[in-house]
């Protein structure tokens, strides 16, 4: 909240006094006579001078007093909320409260005590925002370590399959679905009477700042959003000042290759979060410069053709080790400056395959790798669950 400050104008009082004064040489004739002849009778005393009575001469006002500083409101807290797509009202923050996405319109009664997620991604924000005591049940993937970040907290709760009857036979209070939610899936549990909200994933350099409000819109928990997306905007600012010192103007960013090989090899072009996380940690994406967008497959010759300055694998470690020897030992790759140079990366594919607030943590890990001299001092953290 900002002081304000008042300036006050006060009147000054200018007065006039008036003194009187004793007649002084008539005493001073009697003490002559006295020392030279016969006392003489002793004079009356001169009358004393009648104060003149003080009148207020008022000071005028000032003809072009100095303005009062206009005050500047503080925006209220939950202000930023305004922004938000799919709030109804965001100057409603009691219950009931009403999301509309494209599922339509959904009323949401009181706190929601189980939520269904059907992304990781949205499990890892409700983890964030109110733990996962509430979760009503995950895909064996959220437990899997090397995929999820919270798979240490949800080692109790209930793990389902894939068929659509299973999440109705959960009876949530609500369903979080994703842009890559199936649509059929969706109409079966908004077919069963439950309500599904989707939300779009928004990961990369954005932390996924819009649905962690949204999100904390609609599970009451407004304050543990704003404290995280803080966090997540202060981190993202952290890495961009750290850099910038070690960023030569004279000599172009380096040219980050994001690539994966299961059967076949994809690399991350343009409108992907791991293009926003690239350009968020000082490279660019050389995928994106030769016109690949979003995930497509690639050759080694393409590959070679990208010219990448530095290689990261996105996949579980041991295939990445596999994947890194099988690049290093490429004859068509022998010229790449990532192999020259001995720039392949195999990553902690949790930070940079989700699409959550996570992501940020794929920006810190990438800038270390780019720039190590920029965060010698300085060691990450991983994103604390939110703790009631």
């Amino acid at each position: 909240m900002r002081l304000f400050n008042h300036r006050h104008e006060s009147w000054s009082r200018r007065g006039l006094v008036a003194t009187g004064f004793v007649a002084a040489l008539a005493m001073c004739a009697a003490f002559v006579v006295v020392a030279c002849s016969a006392p003489e009778p002793t004079p009356a005393p001169a009358p004393t001078a009648t104060p003149i009575p003080a009148t207020a001469t008022p000071k005028p006002p000032d003809p072009s007093p100095t303005p009062t500083a206009t005050p500047t409101p503080e925006p209220p807290p939950y202000a930023v909320f305004q922004t938000v797509n799919g709030i109804v009202d965001p100057d409603n923050f009691g219950w009931p409260r009403t999301i509309e996405t494209s599922e339509g319109v959904v009323r949401l009664d009181a706190p929601l005590e189980r939520v269904h997620y059907l992304s990781l991604g949205h499990a890892e924000i409700g983890a964030a925002l109110i733990g996962a005591d509430r979760t009503a049940a995950v895909y064996p993937f959220f437990s899997d370590p090397e995929v999820s970040n919270i798979s240490d907290l949800l080692s109790d709760v209930q793990v389902i399959g894939f068929e659509p009857e299973e999440v109705v036979a959960l009876d949530p209070d609500i369903a979080i679905a994703s842009q890559y939610t199936s649509p059929d899936l969706v109409n079966v549990v908004a077919g069963a009477g439950i309500p599904v909200v989707r939300v779009k994933e928004e990961g990369g350099s954005s932390g996924d700042i819009p649905n962690i409000l949204l999100m904390g819109y609609m599970l009451g928990a407004e304050d543990r959003a704003l404290e995280l997306v803080e966090e997540v905007q202060a981190r993202v600012e952290f890495v961009a000042d750290q850099i910038l010192g070690y960023q030569r103007q004279d000599a172009p960013l380096p040219g980050v290759l994001a690539i994966s090989k299961y059967v076949d090899i994809y690399a991350a072009g343009g409108n992907t979060n791991l293009d926003e996380i690239i350009l968020a940690a000082g490279g660019y994406n050389p995928a994106k410069a030769s016109g690949i967008d979003s995930f497509q497959q690639v050759s080694i010759e393409s590959i070679a053709a990208i010219n990448p300055d530095v290689i990261i694998l996105t996949q579980p470690l041991e295939s990445a080790l596999e994947f890194a020897e099988e690049l290093r030992s490429s004859p068509v790759l022998q010229d790449v400056p990532a192999i020259v140079n001995e720039q392949v990366y195999p990553v902690d594919t949790t930070y940079f395959t989700t699409l959550s607030h996570w992501n940020v943590r794929g920006i810190e890990e990438l800038a270390k790798l780019l720039y190590p001299r920029a965060f010698t001092d300085h060691e990450f953290t991983d994103f604390d669950p939110y703790i009631p």
